[in-house]
Parts: C-alpha cells; sequence; structure tokens
C-alpha cells in the first residue's frame, strides 16, 4: 500500500512547482491513500495576526484556490481515499465563525461544506489527537498522522518536537506544522519508534511565510509511505 503525506500547503500561497511535482507523483504513482495533513489552506484573511493588506478582504479567493487544488487533487488520485486532516491554520476558520457569528453553525455554513469535501470523496478529520489516522509503512508497522498543533511544545532540531509526542503517545508519528524536514527514532517501551517533520510545499516569499518566519526552500517536500518496503519503516521524501 502507498500513501501519499502532504501538509503546510497554505493555500493560495503555495508552491507551484511543488503542488505541479505533488499532483504528477500522484499520477505517476496511483497511491492507495492521500493524507492532507493540516494548514492546506491559510485563511490569512482570518488571522488574529498581522494581516498582508492586499489579502485582509480576499477569503473568497482563498476558498476557491484551496477548492480547485481539491478537485485538481481528485481528478489525479481518481481511486483513492483522501483524508483532509483539520491545521491550525483551518481553525481560524471556525474559530472566526464562533467569535463574530456563531448561529453561522446551525446553517451547516463549515469549512467541510463549502470546500464540498462530501461531494469529492474526501474524508475530513476534525481532531487527529482524538481520531487516530493511521498509515502502514514498511516493516509492518504503522504511523500515526497529526498536523502537530494538538501538542504544546517546539524544538530547533527537525522532527525533535515530533519525538517527543511519539514519546508521549507510544507510537510513531508523523506531523507537519513546524515547516522542517527530518526523521528521529529512538527506543520508546522496548521498541524502536521514530518521528517525522515531513516539510511544507508553502512559497516562502509568500505573504503567509512572511509572518511565519524563514523555512529553507530544502524543506519544502512531501512524502511517500509504502507499506510493502522491508528494509526500514521510514517514508521517501520528495524534495521539492
Amino acid at each position: 500500500m502507498k500513501t501519499v503525506v502532504c501538509h503546510d500547503l497554505h493555500f493560495p500561497f503555495h508552491s507551484r512547482s511543488g503542488i505541479r511535482k505533488l499532483l504528477d507523483t500522484i499520477r505517476r504513482i496511483k497511491p492507495d491513500h492521500v493524507v492532507l495533513n493540516g494548514d492546506i489552506l491559510d485563511l490569512h484573511a482570518l488571522t488574529t495576526h498581522r494581516k498582508d493588506s492586499r489579502w485582509e478582504d480576499q477569503l473568497g479567493k482563498e476558498l476557491d484556490s484551496g477548492y480547485e487544488f481539491l478537485c485538481d487533487l481528485r481528478k489525479a488520485a481518481k481511486t483513492a481515499e483522501i483524508t483532509y486532516i483539520r491545521g491550525n491554520h483551518e481553525s481560524r476558520y471556525e474559530n472566526y465563525i464562533q467569535g463574530r457569528a456563531p448561529a453561522l453553525r446551525l446553517i451547516g455554513l463549515t469549512l467541510p461544506s463549502y470546500l464540498e469535501l462530501g461531494s469529492l470523496g474526501i474524508r475530513w478529520v476534525q481532531d487527529a489527537g482524538r481520531t487516530k489516522v493511521l498509515v502502514p509503512c514498511g516493516q509492518g508497522q504503522k504511523v500515526r498522522m497529526l498536523h502537530g498543533d494538538e501538542f504544546n511544545g517546539s524544538s530547533k532540531f527537525p522532527a525533535a518536537q515530533a519525538l517527543k509526542v511519539a514519546h508521549e503517545m507510544g507510537c510513531n508519528i508523523h506531523q507537519g506544522h513546524t515547516h522542517r524536514l527530518g526523521v528521529m527514532s529512538m527506543p520508546i517501551a522496548g521498541r524502536l519508534r521514530f518521528a517525522v517533520e515531513g516539510g511544507y510545499l508553502a512559497n516562502p516569499r509568500s505573504p503567509a511565510m512572511k509572518y511565519a518566519g524563514p523555512a529553507p526552500k530544502w524543506t519544502q517536500a512531501f512524502s511517500i509511505y509504502d507499506s510493502e518496503k522491508q528494509d526500514n519503516p521510514y517514508p521517501q521524501f520528495v524534495l521539492c
């Protein structure tokens, strides 16, 4: 079983070349599962932090760009299962509705409904900290998907924060959120556990990244897991 995992695309502030490579790879390898591991949208117009004035009234454009990507993804992955995990940027939508117009929730004006995830056959996971999303990997193991904002903490080193979460949860972990790229492993409860931080696919020169802080271009990547691999359980990083 092959699974493609990507996160931190931050539409419409995505890396165009990175998205082309992602979709081309999906068409070529025909994965069984695609995991959108949070922050697929940026929702810059809804941030409580400083906004770029050119985008503060462009919510519709942001949402439409994300929807167009999801349509392109479904065309590329015609028969694959697709799972969309909410990230902290998707949470901006809910937080805005709850703070400004909570009654809109009663008429179903949710992010999954706006993006038409049901008609696209895309599963929405509201909280991956509560709902397990497990991906088979090599050596008969599985790795749990988290966006990364489900647990507090940070680290200067790639995959170090994910390893802390793996230690706490007692399982292999793959997360985004940090925009770092790396793998760490250590014995946990008598078993070798690994942790992954899988990079990002946003444009580092875009308004979204301006406020997120610098991230080196070499960490632009997505991941491929192959459960048929017997030599190791780790993902293949596809650099963009």
